[in-house]
């Protein structure tokens, strides 16, 4: 966003903004390091031009290897390894730019470079390691490479001073070396900062490590269906792996290995790699707008590192698709970048106001234009009713508990009205004002009481005065969201307010906003319940229903749906037995008497299992209500019906089929 050039390696530390004249500086630098005698061009290296000092594919490689052993360099430096040897490299290794580069090491013995090629002889050796060093000090003034730079500059210091380790070091069969590299010289400490010279399965169980964490802290942030093994699994497979590598069970856990096999062959038959990756961007994408862009950029560089490893194992890393690099990028880009262009029309109009401000005279007023015979009139924004209804409050705790089943939600609903209570207390007691949100999800199949516990928890609001009066007000997606721009924020505006003092109970608000629609006026209808949510926490409660993989999706579009709905209640399905209950309450409050059989006709009627969707207490309305339908058509064929005859529901009265769903019926149970 400044402007300035940068270096940036994702991961761990901040982009670091390039000092003036740093460039110049550097390439002198370089040459004076390149071509210095300690070193000389003892290989023909493959596609560099021929007699390059050995230096030069040394410098490249430290200068990828110091950011990680999987590197992402992102930014008009995305090249930055080859930038820095820019002149010694040939025609065909230079490449295109691009956003991001991933680059990665096939050798865990790179800070030996030097040393593998000066041969045999000792003088030859210590000029490779002390040359070895200054390229490593040289580059820890690049401040993404700074803390792997200063570890290593450590082991070279250790080995050039200390007089036992620089004799085996100039002596010793390089086999020898690597080894002592590998497994004692580096220190706990060393090594949890250059875990790959410890080997590839080492560097694999530290990078999972961090990959995990990451991961368990941006989920809470924006939920997502995947699990970290599944996200593992998915990796592999994108990248066409056969059979997950026996070594991954070493460096992730036999628990984390049985969870990773057991996604990777249930995603194996139809896994598609770029619906995925498509996927997972954007599950990144609304991490980077909840606010988590450092626990993101740790994400993809420790995901980077898993997946390359995972691709070559048991050998070195190998190229990866996953994850998305430069996708990320280019979304911490998008997101981030000040827009500065401004619509003249904002002005255009804020001038046009401010003349009707001026001058309100009727001459520049809009004047009523009469509508043509085939134009209809614009639904208003205004709610019909604007007056809050008077509850009467009764006993609603009491009716919550003659209520039939839900007992799990019974039981939310008691430490609801508790944390309600408690607050009181503290209050009283002088503690600090809760800042607690009262906002819910309910979850579940339809008929399962939501609308029936909405209304209950109001007048429980009221009772305890948590709320003002605990009337209710029922909304949908047609309530709150407008035909034209313009429309929807006063009408949601005008419903918040009608709930005041109350519950708003946003039924099926997924429909506030449909899969793959960002334009849709239901985006804006969301930002601004938003906001009234947390502006008037205290006046109103909202509680958002559906279905719960619906709801999900619902909460996982905006970024800031999720922390505002800080509790969700499952409602369950009826079993039998509640539903046969509950048809019997329905029946007796209708002054219904069930005869023999009823019960065990309308057991049969009941699917299983449910299906999607199943009415649940809607279901049993509807069946009482064509159950009462058809008894009447008996009762008035009978020549002089009694009392009896006109109370009773016979097993003949209830439909052999369940009847059509009726959605719009209204009660408790619904």
């Amino acid at each position: 966003m400044s402007g300035r050039p940068y270096i940036d390696v994702i991961g761990v530390s901040d982009p670091w903004l390039v000092p003036p004249g740093w460039w110049e500086h550097t390439h002198r630098r370089v040459r004076e390091l390149i071509e210095d005698p300690r070193a000389g061009s003892t290989q023909h290296w493959t596609s560099w031009p021929e007699n390059t000092p050995d230096t030069a594919p040394f410098m490249q490689n430290i200068a990828m290897a110091l950011g990680g052993y999987v590197t992402i360099f992102a930014g008009e430096f995305a090249q930055f390894p080859e930038q820095l040897v820019d002149r010694y490299l040939a025609p065909s290794q230079r490449r295109e730019p691009m956003v991001a580069r991933n680059w990665y090491m096939t050798d865990s013995e790179w800070p030996l470079f030097l040393l593998r090629y000066a041969g045999h002889d000792p003088e030859a050796r210590r000029g490779a390691l002390e040359l070895s060093r200054d390229c490593v000090h040289f580059l820890a003034e690049v401040e993404p490479l700074r803390i792997r730079a200063q570890a290593l500059l450590r082991v070279y210091d250790r080995v050039l001073e200390t007089p036992e380790l620089l004799a085996f070091h100039l002596h010793a069969n390089y086999p020898e070396i690597a080894r002592k590299w590998r497994q004692h010289l580096l220190t706990e400490t060393e090594l949890a900062v250059l875990p790959e010279i410890g080997g590839w399965v080492a560097a694999l169980a530290w990078s999972y490590q961090g990959l995990a964490a990451a991961h368990a802290h941006i989920v809470p942030f924006t939920p997502r269906a995947e699990t970290l093994p599944e996200v593992v699994a998915s990796m592999a497979l994108a990248d066409k792996v056969d059979t997950l590598p026996a070594t991954l069970a070493v460096a992730v856990g036999e628990r984390a290995f049985a969870e990773i096999s057991v996604a990777f062959d249930q995603r194996r038959d139809d896994f598609d790699a770029t619906e995925w990756l498509q996927d997972n961007r954007g599950w990144m994408a609304r991490a980077l707008l909840a606010g988590e862009i450092e626990a993101c950029r740790v994400w993809v560089a420790m995901a980077a590192q898993v997946s390359r490893v995972i691709a070559g194992l048991p050998g070195p890393p190998q190229p990866s698709v996953s994850p998305d690099t430069i996708g990320f990028v280019t979304d911490v880009e998008e997101l981030f970048t000040v827009r500065r262009a401004v619509n003249p029309l904002v002005q255009a109009f804020a001038n046009r106001a401010a003349v009707r401000n001026v001058d309100p005279s009727p001459s520049v007023r809009p004047q009523p234009r009469a509508l043509r015979a085939d134009e209809e009139v614009e639904p208003d924004v205004d709610v019909d009713d604007d007056s809050i209804p008077e509850v009467e409050i009764g006993d609603p705790q009491g009716e919550l508990n003659e209520l039939i089943g839900l007992e799990p939600v019974k039981e939310q609903v008691r430490r609801l009205v508790a944390e309600a209570k408690a607050d009181q207390l503290r209050r009283a007691a002088g503690m600090p004002q809760s800042d607690r949100s009262r906002h819910m999800v309910f979850v579940g199949n339809p008929g399962t009481a939501k609308t029936t516990i909405a209304r209950l928890l109001a007048r429980i609001y009221a009772q305890l005065g948590t709320l003002s009066n605990g009337h209710l007000v029922e909304a949908s997606r047609v309530d709150l969201v407008g035909q034209y721009i313009g429309q929807t924020a006063p009408k949601v505006r005008k419903i918040f307010d009608k709930a005041s003092g109350g519950v708003l109970f946003i039924d099926e608000a997924y429909a506030l906003i449909p899969a793959d629609s960002n334009r849709d006026f239901g985006v804006e209808a969301v930002a601004t319940l938003l906001k009234l949510m947390e502006d008037r926490r205290d006046e109103v409660v909202v509680i958002v229903a559906g279905y719960p993989a619906e709801m999900r999706r619902f909460l996982e579009s905006n970024p800031g749906l999720a922390s505002r709905f800080p509790k969700t209640l499952s409602f369950e399905d009826y079993d039998d037995a509640d539903l046969i209950a509950i048809f019997r309450l329905m029946a007796s409050q209708q002054g219904f008497v069930l005869g023999a059989g009823v019960e065990h006709a309308l057991t049969d009627l009941i699917p299983h299992p449910h299906p999607p969707g199943f009415g649940n207490g809607r279901f049993v309305r509807n069946v009482l209500e064509e159950t009462a339908s058809i008894q009447a058509s008996r009762i008035v064929g009978l020549e002089d019906p009694t009392v009896d005859d006109v109370r009773s529901l016979l097993v003949g009265d209830v439909p052999t089929e369940p009847p059509p769903d009726h959605p719009k019926l209204q009660g408790m149970y619904l």
